[in-house]
């Protein structure tokens, strides 16, 4: 992209940026949710990955503070959580000037680290900081995707959403290193996409699994891939982690919003059963 197109895009982006930094103020966390979506729709427009880091880290900042004010006991921590919140913020307008990739990350893990203090529950103070654990236990499920893929085409699977689980725990419990956030990160955007190709994919209470298959491959090789890295090259996993908005954006384009749920079947027997309770 031309020093011409780029300007024009952060004149857009910014503005989105406004957006959201008034909704922060004002406690509207669910329209962030909505305009960080914006944003990202916008970087498609653009084609322009270099700039799509924080619509993809606010879209997640979000969730914490989902998750603060629908826990009473958590919610008299809202100010102290919208510090950090606000100082993320404005170092996105920082990224802006110097288009830092490195340094944003950097400002994403720290914001990370600070808000974890506040979002682990009574239960998890029992637990020590232990890097090499959460690092081993990534691995872990890196290769357990790898080991079992076939998880995914089974119908009304949850698999990519139980991994999440496992991942969000092991940060909370025993912290984290940037390198493990960076897989939360792209495992979470792939389970949006794969939504979609999921509804793209079920027909007739039938899942075609080869056309699915072949949809998820470049995705999950790259994140496979990361398993048996020492170090993590930003700017590759930055092109890797667009190509799966980027599709994941194209896709809401296609179907906009989803109009089923996957819940978990119930057999048929045990449905009978409930009814006749």
């Amino acid at each position: 992209m031309s020093d011409k197109n780029i300007e024009l895009a952060i004149k857009i982006l910014q503005q989105d940026i406004n957006v959201c930094e008034d909704l922060f103020d004002k406690n509207y966390f669910s329209l962030i949710n909505i305009v960080a979506n914006r944003y990202l729709e916008n970087c498609l427009i653009f084609d322009e990955y270099k700039l799509c880091l924080p619509g993809v880290f606010i879209k997640d900042i979000v969730n914490d503070y989902f998750g603060i004010i629908n826990n009473p006991d958590k919610l008299k921590n809202l100010n102290s959580a919208k510090v950090f919140g606000g100082e993320f913020l404005s170092k996105i307008r920082v990224f802006f000037k110097n288009k830092d990739e490195k340094s944003l990350w950097n400002d994403f893990y720290k914001y990370n680290l600070n808000m974890t203090t506040i979002l682990r529950d009574e239960v998890d103070v029992h637990y020590l900081k232990n890097l090499s654990h959460s690092s081993r236990s990534f691995k872990f499920l890196l290769n357990y995707i790898k080991n079992h893929e076939e998880y995914l085409y089974i119908i009304n699977n949850k698999f990519l959403e139980g991994i999440l689980d496992i991942m969000v725990r092991v940060i909370r419990n025993h912290s984290f290193n940037l390198p493990e956030l960076m897989i939360y990160i792209y495992v979470k955007y792939l389970g949006f996409l794969y939504q979609y190709f999921y509804y793209e994919n079920f027909r007739n209470n039938q899942l075609n699994m080869d056309l699915l298959k072949k949809d998820l491959s470049i995705y999950l090789k790259y994140i496979i891939s990361l398993k048996e890295r020492e170090e993590t090259d930003i700017k590759d996993f930055n092109k890797n982690l667009w190509n799966v908005v980027k599709k994941w954006r194209e896709m809401y384009i296609f179907y906009k919003g989803l109009p089923m749920k996957r819940d978990v079947l119930i057999p048929l027997e045990l449905k009978k059963n409930k009814i006749n309770e």
